[in-house]
């Protein structure tokens, strides 16, 4: 099967990556790093005033778009040293109609899912419009972009679920393979009609026969998430094992996101694909390894947090990604961007949080060695945690009241 030999190859990529010290970017000065807090605290500060009384007034026009838009700009640019091209790539109108799309259509076919919800979802349709750039397809919501990023919340985070027996998910594994495979499955809740729902958009766009290898890439999403169900309490679980698990449920997963945007994918699309999905999931896994040691998951992070410090598994994890994106380096010369550029940025911003707040995990030189080229100092990612938190989702939350408010407004008209 084709998502084995891909686990096989970037598994053996994983254990031939060097521990070595990653090289991070150029320091930051103190002096730097205050300038571009003061950005930081203003940017939340005039997020958190949408919540008010100005919420009615932008939602009766088309300010809050400008406003939102230039705000996120200012902190892109100042704080995080973001230049305008990459700046406009990632707030593109094609990137802003397709997420609008996705919230209007999100609410419209599941009135109840939180925003919360919404937003894991589009994440990954923000992951899967970078990738239609680089596939050389059209920035747009299509009906399997739509569908597969709904999935996420009704399907991942039933997986992921402690609270919810082994075998229950072991029935609901065997009815949605069914579903996946073509066959006619009866819903036994509203939550599998509503996936069973978004499966058949899928097949709307994309007829079998003509596709069969985007249906089985959703098969072999299903499958490794299935296997990651094995990580629940399983102490003895060698680390190679939880590292194939970690990378075939990355891979598949943007593998899939592929299939589902192209049809069909070239060798040097598919190592790409399975390559940076294997790199995002474990950069889940590190932001996840204090939840994940609680609850009982054994990822090989938090595996190996019980006995040791994890500032090798980052490094190791940092040059993992390097290669892949390295390996790539043709095909991403298909986006006039620098892609890797951008996404070191990103990841740098990712491991800040990630060793800032849980800090325990990490030596003190490891810290010291991350938190010299971070643009925000350690203790005010730190202080200021549970308040950006709160507003994690404010972004998502004030576009979906605009898209909404716009909607009302022609309904009214």
């Amino acid at each position: 099967m084709e998502i084995n030999l891909l686990t096989n190859q970037f598994t053996d990529l994983w254990y031939q990556t060097s521990e070595a010290q990653s090289a991070w970017g150029a320091p930051v000065n103190r002096e730097e790093k205050q300038r571009k807090e003061v950005v930081v605290d203003a940017f939340f500060k005039s997020m958190k005033k949408l919540d008010g009384d100005l919420l009615k007034a932008y939602s009766e026009s088309n300010a809050l778009d400008g406003f939102v838009l230039g705000q996120l700009r200012e902190l892109f640019q100042n704080a995080f040293s973001y230049a305008h091209e990459e700046i406009d790539l990632m707030f593109s109108d094609e990137m802003m109609k397709a997420t609008k799309a996705f919230i209007k259509q999100a609410r419209k076919f599941d009135s109840k899912l939180p925003i919360q919800s919404i937003f894991q979802a589009c994440r990954n349709v923000w992951i899967m419009t970078g990738l239609q750039l680089i596939l050389g397809r059209l920035v747009e919501l299509t009906p399997s972009v739509f569908a597969y990023s709904m999935l996420y919340p009704y399907t991942d985070n039933f997986v992921d679920d402690p609270e919810i027996s082994s075998s229950e998910k072991q029935a609901f594994s065997l009815r949605f393979a069914e579903r996946l495979a073509g066959r006619a499955v009866d819903p036994i809740n509203e939550q599998e009609q509503k996936i069973y729902a978004l499966v058949g958009m899928i097949e709307g766009q994309y007829n079998r026969q003509e596709y069969p290898q985007v249906f089985d890439s959703l098969l072999g999403i299903h499958q490794a998430q299935t296997q990651s169900m094995a990580l629940f309490g399983r102490q003895g679980m060698s680390e190679e094992e939880a590292i194939r698990i970690c990378l075939a449920k990355g891979g598949a997963s943007v593998l899939a996101d592929g299939y589902l945007i192209a049809g069909s994918l070239s060798e040097e699309e598919k190592y790409f694909l399975f390559g940076y999905g294997a790199y995002l999931q474990l950069l889940d896994d590190v932001q996840d390894v204090k939840e994940d040691s609680a609850d009982g998951l054994m990822t090989a992070f938090s595996k190996a947090a019980r006995n040791q410090k994890l500032d090798a598994m980052i490094y190791k994890t940092y040059n993992f990604g390097e290669q892949v994106l390295t390996d790539s380096a043709s095909l991403l010369s298909r986006v006039e961007l620098d892609f890797k550029g951008l996404l070191q940025k990103s990841i740098l911003l990712f491991f800040v949080e990630s060793v800032a707040v849980d800090q325990q995990y990490y030596s003190a030189s490891f810290q010291a060695q991350l938190e010299e080229v971070s643009p925000l100092s350690f203790g005010f990612v730190r202080d200021r945690h549970n308040f950006f938190i709160p507003q994690k989702h404010v972004l998502l939350a004030q576009l979906e009241r605009r898209v909404f408010a716009a909607q009302l407004n022609t309904v009214e008209g």
